[in-house]
């Protein structure tokens, strides 16, 4: 015996007009639309007709069903959609006017962006990371002692720029407790060809060219979960 996810329910204030945004703004699919009764209808939707998880609208039907619309998961994000292709579907959500929470992200999983829907649900529309993921670590050394602060004003804008690098997920800048010249880096990519991309960036290289730090050691490294 196997069990599936089948239906989540969304609770809508109007099922028409919850069609209309899901369908027009969102390009989901009309499942099924079948009246129960003179109050009550079987609407499901779904972002395509092959979707093993569709989504009921349930019309909120006592003061409690409708204080819960826009708010079921309590101010979290609620559903999350993924995408093959982030960008195409990103900017379908611009383009419909659909209100955007947060703005796409790179995360160790994948490309995130936060949206809300009409009644207030937050979703993150992801496209996750489907192949093995590229890590490295440096260790730089700021070479005058007078110049950290200028040295650390230009590591991150460096790492500003690198964020913007559709394939960095990772920049993280530490600073020794023990040595303020001493900066580690953890890195990580969506794969070993975006790492090398990186290191041949004009930023990367316009860093490096201001010799403010000397590179003690670079490691590629692996996660350990």
């Amino acid at each position: 015996m196997s069990l599936k996810l089948k239906h989540i329910a969304i609770v809508v204030k109007d099922y028409d007009e919850a069609i209309l945004y899901y369908t027009q703004k969102l390009n989901f699919v009309i499942i099924e639309d079948a009246k129960i009764s003179e109050e009550k209808r079987w609407v499901v939707v779904a972002p395509s007709n092959s979707s093993e998880c569709s989504f009921l609208l349930a019309k909120a039907v006592n003061e409690k069903q409708k204080n819960s619309i826009g708010n079921q998961a309590g101010g979290r994000v609620f559903l999350f959609l993924n995408t093959n292709n982030f960008e195409k579907e990103y900017q379908n959500l611009i383009n419909n006017g659909v209100k955007i929470i947060r703005e796409p992200k790179n995360e160790v999983y994948g490309k995130v962006a936060v949206f809300e829907d009409f009644s207030g649900n937050l979703w993150d529309l992801i496209e996750p990371i489907t192949n093995k993921l590229f890590y490295s670590t440096a260790i730089l050394n700021i070479i005058d002692n007078n110049n950290v602060s200028f040295a650390i004003t230009e590591i991150i804008k460096l790492k500003v720029a690198t964020s913007k690098e559709q394939g960095n997920m990772l920049f993280n800048i530490h600073q020794s407790k023990e040595d303020n010249l001493k900066i580690i880096i953890w890195e990580c990519y969506k794969n070993k060809a975006a790492f090398e991309e990186h290191l041949s960036s004009k930023h990367l290289q316009d860093f490096l060219n201001l010799n403010d730090v000397e590179i003690e050691n670079g490691y590629v490294t692996q996660l350990i979960e």
